[in-house]
Formats: structure tokens, C-alpha cells, sequence
């Protein structure tokens, strides 16, 4: 279920709303050019532009894409997880317009160094207001010419944010220098997530198993994984209940206990990521 609003003769572009696939769902298609920000709230995808790497991106995160030229893009999502999303597009003279220099700013420091006729691409994890603004668009209480400025503002406000916060994030990184040993030493510790989730090392021990500092390793996973270390946690813990729920293979405190929570805590988060209550799955 998701929403499309076009705004200013068609060069803005707001889709948003909520999406679940029994399987993985791949979708090919062009990328127009201009400037995308999406804000992935819950879910889970993989993104190749191009001839560039593929990227695994754990929501909640945000995602900043510019490109002067139609360019081929690949997406997969992954099954059994709602994928809650808002979406800005913008064609290049509206993102000019609203934008300015700062999308000098974002070329200068892009995670794919683009060329003229390439895509680039940021992405970090979603802010609290990032996340807020996402859920507005998604929960627009009104109806009419009112939902459109509504979400239109919204969309705005979202889209300067996300810019603003993917290059301030890209700095950071780049002050690092990481080799390629250090990344699979990132891949290792989102594997010691995944198999510990229920009672996980502290970041400092985490650390000290896959031999990095904390600063490398957390840095190291925002930039590969657009989240925290933790906030990776919290996703997979959350992912792996609901598919629980779903099934129907567990009460709502069993799969609290499973993923490693208590029962009050586990349904606020959950609800908090989902929109619905984990009782209304199990």
C-alpha cells in the first residue's frame, strides 16, 4: 500500500506508504535523472547502480541518490518484512532550486565518486527527525489540496535533512582510512550480531573480536550498512520476531524472549517500527 503525490508540474515527487513480499522481490529499472532521497524506516534491501558494488542497506536508513543520466538500477527486498518508506524525487531544476550548493557539497564527497554521466550515492542511518518527517508523509491526516502541501513541506524539509546529514556522515568517514581487510572485519562483527542476537557483545567487545577500535568499527558500519551497530541489532532482533508472529510460531513474549527482550519494551519498539502492535501478528 503506498502513495505517489506529484507536485510543481511533475519535477517533485513524493511516494510513500508500506510494502511486504512473500518472496524476494527484485525490481530492474532506469533511474531518471535527478536527485532521490528515500528514508527507509523498516525493511531491508540491496541497491546496484550501474556497474558500481552492491550495497545492503538495513533500514531505519537513509539513502541519497543523484544522477545526470538514465542509469541502470538493480533492487532487491527482502521477503516477509514490511518495507516502510517515504520517498522524494526531484528533477534537476527543482533540486538546483531547493538545494542549491549543497549538491556541490554532495557531489565532492559522494560514497560512488560519479562522473558526468554516473550515479553517486550516499547513505547513513535515519535520524530520529528523518524518521519522524518519514512517518508524517506516511500518516498524512488530511485529505484534498491540504494533503498535498502537506506532504510537499514535509517532503522538503525531509529531502534538506537527509542531504545535510549523508555529507556530514561522508566526512566523518573519509577522515578513515579503511582497507578491505577492515571491511570483512565489519562483516564478521554483523555476523557475531546475528548469531549473539539475544545476548550480544558490548560495542567494546564486539570490537576488540574482530580487531578494530570502536571508532573504525562504528564508522565502518554506518558507512557499509547505512545503520549503528546497534541500531543493526535492534533491526534483525525486530525482522526476526515479526517473521515469528506472522507465522504464528510464537506468543508475543516468547518471540519478546527470542530476540532477546522484555515483553513491555518489545511492543513499543515493534510498534514503533511496524505501525501495528505485535499482538495484532501473533
Amino acid at each position: 500500500m503506498s502513495e505517489r503525490v506529484t507536485l510543481l508540474n511533475g519535477a517533485l515527487t513524493i511516494s510513500a506508504g508500506v510494502n511486504q513480499f512473500d518472496a524476494p522481490m527484485r525490481v530492474d529499472a532506469a533511474l531518471n535523472p535527478g536527485l532521490k532521497i528515500v528514508v527507509l524506516l523498516s525493511g531491508r534491501m540491496q541497491i546496484k547502480i550501474g556497474d558500481d558494488p552492491q550495497y545492503d542497506i538495513c533500514g531505519p536508513a537513509s539513502i541519497v541518490i543523484k544522477n545526470n543520466q538514465s542509469t541502470p538500477r538493480r533492487q532487491v527486498y527482502a521477503p516477509d518484512i514490511p518495507v516502510r518508506y517515504a520517498l522524494v524525487q526531484m528533477d534537476d531544476s527543482c533540486a538546483g532550486e531547493e538545494l542549491g550548493s549543497a549538491l556541490d557539497a554532495l557531489s565532492a564527497r559522494a560514497r560512488v565518486p560519479a562522473q558526468p554521466s554516473e550515479a553517486m550515492l550516499l547513505t547513513c542511518p535515519a535520524s530520529r527527525m528523518q524518521q519522524s518527517l518519514a512517518r508524517q508523509i506516511i500518516d498524512c491526516p488530511f485529505q484534498g489540496v491540504e494533503r498535498s502541501l502537506y506532504i510537499g513541506g514535509k517532503a522538503l524539509q525531509l529531502a534538506a535533512l537527509t542531504v545535510a546529514q549523508c555529507i556530514s556522515e561522508t566526512e566523518i568517514f573519509q577522515a578513515q582510512q579503511f582497507s578491505s581487510r577492515d571491511i570483512d572485519r565489519i562483516r564478521s562483527a554483523r555476523d557475531i550480531l546475528i548469531a549473539e542476537m539475544r545476548r550480544p557483545p558490548s560495542l567494546n567487545e564486539l570490537a576488540q573480536r574482530v580487531g578494530l577500535n570502536v571508532r573504525k568499527l562504528t564508522l565502518g558500519f554506518r558507512h557499509t550498512y547505512g545503520a549503528t551497530v546497534f541500531g543493526f541489532l535492534q533491526e534483525h532482533r525486530l525482522e526476526t520476531a515479526y517473521k515469528l508472529l506472522a507465522a504464528g510460531e510464537m506468543s508475543v513474549s516468547e518471540a519478546a524472549y527470542h530476540v532477546g527482550y522484555g515483553a513491555a519494551h518489545f511492543t513499543t519498539i515493534f510498534r514503533k517500527r511496524f505501525g501495528i502492535s505485535p499482538s495484532e501478528l501473533g
